[in-house]
């Protein structure tokens, strides 16, 4: 029997999860590939769902510590996800585990993968190696027009030792 999880908000924005009878649209956690709710943005590529971290799929964000000149774009690149995801239910398809133990996920609100919109913002970029260049044209449009951080006079070791190809 699949159950059928409803995310309803209540007073005071406590997040609540019914059991509801099946329906069409609605989200099935029971199988443990698709978590819903309320985020907590960790970085600008990890959130937070249900106590679930989640490695977002396909993009790396700069780490902690990262300066592009006088701008810690560590933490913008957080501001702006979770500007993005407001109070919005994020719904990721998990795909996995990384090395930390955290899911991967393939996250959207609003109906638009938050993949998407940090690369196409430049607040990230995208990774081929996991993406398969899904997000190669948001990247190139992004650095194109100079927004984030593609308009911020940053060192060339902001990747690290990373491997984009």
């Amino acid at each position: 029997m699949t159950r059928r999880f409803a995310i309803v908000k209540c007073i005071g924005l406590v997040l609540t999860v019914v059991a509801c009878q099946p329906a069409t649209g609605e989200l099935s956690q029971a199988d443990g590939h698709q978590l819903a709710g309320t985020a907590s943005v960790i970085d600008g590529d990890t959130i937070e769902i249900h106590g679930e971290r989640i490695r977002l799929n396909g993009f790396d964000s700069p780490e902690r510590g990262s300066m592009c000149g006088s701008v810690n774009v560590y933490k913008e690149t957080a501001f702006a996800l979770s500007d993005f995801i407001g109070q919005r239910t994020v719904i990721c398809n998990i795909s996995g585990k990384d090395r930390y133990d955290r899911k991967i996920g393939n996250c959207e609100a609003g109906g638009k993968s938050l993949a998407e919109f940090m690369v196409g913002e430049g607040w990230a970029r995208d990774w081929p190696r996991f993406s398969h260049g899904a997000y190669a044209d948001e990247e190139r449009q992004a650095r194109s027009a100079r927004r984030g951080i593609w308009g911020l006079d940053c060192p060339e070791d902001l990747w690290g030792d990373r491997n984009y190809n």
